[in-house]
């Protein structure tokens, strides 16, 4: 099973507080104990040993308030016979501070601030028309979230036979089989720009490498933007940017339409028949195809799969990568491009 994507932040802030305990001198430590004041030694701890923000600490807390109230909560065990148990490991346990702003009041710092960085047009074109031939998975995953807004996961985890829709045009960004969480993955109408590129692509698994899917493209994505100068481009920021943008593209979005494209709506069961309706987040569709229209100006490279056709660009995965050819020429200049990024399935973030 594929870990999810806090787990290893959640081992990490186990570890932090396993840290302070053994700092403190504390070998056996009730969970009634780490009340307020233990919670605000903690954070001022934090603070002094890694120099972590008001937001770390909160995310490192929300970790023992989940653990503490999972204990809380009656569940259902099963040992080693076979048999199945009601347990319940702890009576009650102290609530655990989780909210940033009222962290950095207890450490009398600045109450955090939104993200405020959003590239501009020019410096997005810039970042895509420098993944070269050797990055096909990155520049894909690009397309993606483009036309998506999707969350980094939602993208590695499309499967074009089971998600997408084409004869009414759709995609659901939730894999069958998967139950939906509080990040929830809504049923999208599909752009004319993403239905090109999936039928150019022609894969099951869009980001893809020696036939095998690529689960994971975090390191290759911020290795790349910090080679563009843009070291707070991460692969949520294009989420954000097609987020903000839609908001300026005339006639104007609802505020319910976007909400819903980005997955923030939870809508009834009728969403499911709606989805049919051909105009059915409409405006929102039409918004994000001329945000990439716009972003095509300050790039190069082409963002459509026809415009990429129409330049000899090859657009199809290779039967056989490693035979490949691998053109040498520029962008501006190049034909028959089949690199495919050397990631592996398994490759951590």
């Amino acid at each position: 099973m594929k870990a999810k994507p806090s787990s290893e932040q959640a081992k990490r802030a186990i570890a932090i507080v396993a840290d302070y305990l053994r700092e403190c001198q504390v070998n056996v430590a009730p969970v009634s104990t780490f009340g307020p004041l233990r919670q605000r030694e903690f954070m001022g701890w934090s603070r002094r040993k890694f120099g972590h923000s008001p937001s770390t600490i909160a995310r490192n807390l929300s970790v023992v308030s989940s653990a503490f109230r999972f204990g809380t909560r009656l569940q259902i065990v099963v040992d080693g016979f076979g048999n199945r148990h009601e347990v319940q490991l702890l009576d009650s346990a102290p609530v655990v501070e989780t909210q940033a702003a009222r962290v950095a009041a207890l450490l009398d710092l600045p109450e955090p601030r939104a993200r405020e960085w959003l590239p501009t047009f020019k410096q997005f074109g810039a970042f895509i028309d420098r993944i070269d031939k050797r990055q096909e998975n990155l520049f894909r995953f690009v397309i993606l979230a483009l036309n998506t807004w999707a969350r980094p996961e939602a993208i590695t985890d499309l499967r074009v036979g089971a998600q997408v829709d084409f004869e009414h045009g759709l995609v659901d960004l939730n894999p069958p089989g998967r139950r939906q969480t509080n990040k929830h993955r809504p049923r999208l109408p599909l752009t004319t720009n993403l239905r090109g590129w999936l039928k150019a692509w022609d894969a099951d698994a869009p980001l893809a490498w020696d036939g095998q899917a690529v689960s994971v493209i975090k390191k290759t994505f911020k290795r790349h933007a910090v080679a563009c100068g843009l070291p707070r481009f991460t692969q949520g920021t294009i989420r954000h940017f097609m987020a903000t943008q839609v908001r300026r593209v005339k006639p104007p979005v609802s505020q319910e339409q976007r909400d819903a494209w980005l997955g923030h709506d939870r809508k009834r069961t009728a969403e499911f028949y709606e989805s049919f309706d051909p105009q059915f987040l409409a405006d929102c569709r039409r918004a994000t195809e001329k945000v990439i229209a716009e972003l095509q100006k300050h790039a190069s490279r082409p963002l459509s799969a026809r415009k990429s056709r129409a330049s000899g660009v090859e657009t199809r995965n290779a039967k056989k990568p490693e035979k490949a050819a691998m053109p040498s020429k520029a962008w501006g200049r190049m034909v028959g491009v089949t690199g495919i990024e050397p990631v592996t399935p398994t490759m951590s973030t």
